[in-house]
Parts: structure tokens; C-alpha cells; sequence
């Protein structure tokens, strides 16, 4: 089962700003809905747990988000990979910085494919679920922005 997720947001922190914070894993991933811990493999690979919950089935994802694509000031891509309650993952997102207005805005869109045993038995509530926490997500990542910029 797939998800794409693609959108824009205006950060009042000017590109370079913006860029460190969106390429930096322990800046952003304390932003993901239901963090729980990151560890860093190296400089461009962390290793994340977040809670995971559709419906009454809870459980734990791990996801190793490495940093595959890096131009300061414009762009960051990630792959990510994982586990979760007997299924797996894979997921791709990049950022896309162009100054604006003061600020910087920020392009992002990512892809989202899960298969296994969470798929066969949750079915179609993964979905709006997935989308709801990346809306969760952006929000949180604007809010985290508008704080280092104030």
C-alpha cells in the first residue's frame, strides 16, 4: 500500500536556517507525532523509534532515516526503512528551500510504502491515519521554525 504526501510551507527562517534545521535528524525528528527516541548510526544516518497506533492494534516502528541527498541552502532528501508489528516499510522525502518573503519557502513531498501483516489487517485506516500524522508533522516542523526564528 502507498501514500504520497507533497505540500508547501513559508518559514520565517531565512534558507540557510531552514536547511540546517530540516537536515539535521535531531533537530526534526523530535517534530514526528509520536516520537519516542533517536539514536545516530553517523553523520547522515539516525535510527528512530516512533509509536505507532491504527485503531486498537499499538506497537512500535523503528525507521533508519539516512540522508541521501544534500544542497545546503535548497535541498534535502531522505530515504527510510523499517519494522513494524510484523510488516515493513519503505519511505522517501526531500525539501525543496527557496527564500520568500523574509523567510523561506519550503517544498516538501514524499512517498510512503508499507506491506505485511499491519497492512493485511488494518487495511484501509492506514491511509488517512498516514496523512493525518504527516499534516501533524508539518505543523509541528512549522511551529519548531517559527520559535528559533522569534
Amino acid at each position: 500500500m502507498g501514500v504520497k504526501f507533497d505540500g508547501e510551507f513559508l518559514a520565517p527562517l531565512p534558507p540557510e536556517e531552514a536547511y540546517a534545521f530540516l537536515s539535521d535528524p535531531e533537530q526534526f525528528c523530535p517534530c514526528l507525532p509520536t516520537y519516542e527516541s533517536l539514536e545516530m548510526e553517523d553523520a547522515k544516518t539516525a535510527n528512530v523509534t516512533i509509536a505507532i497506533g491504527v485503531g486498537k492494534i499499538r506497537g512500535k516502528a523503528g525507521i533508519q532515516l539516512k540522508l541521501e541527498e544534500e544542497r545546503p541552502s535548497s535541498h534535502a532528501a531522505y530515504s527510510g526503512k523499517g519494522k513494524v508489528m510484523g510488516g515493513a516499510f519503505n519511505m522517501t522525502s526531500s525539501f525543496e528551500l527557496e527564500p520568500a518573503d523574509g523567510g523561506t519557502l519550503v517544498k516538501w513531498q514524499g512517498d510512503l510504502n508499507m506491506f505485511g501483516k499491519l497492512v493485511a489487517l488494518a487495511g484501509g485506516l492506514i491511509k488517512p491515519i498516514a496523512k493525518k500524522d504527516i499534516q501533524r508533522m508539518i505543523d509541528a516542523l512549522q511551529a519548531e521554525m517559527a520559535k528559533k526564528a522569534a
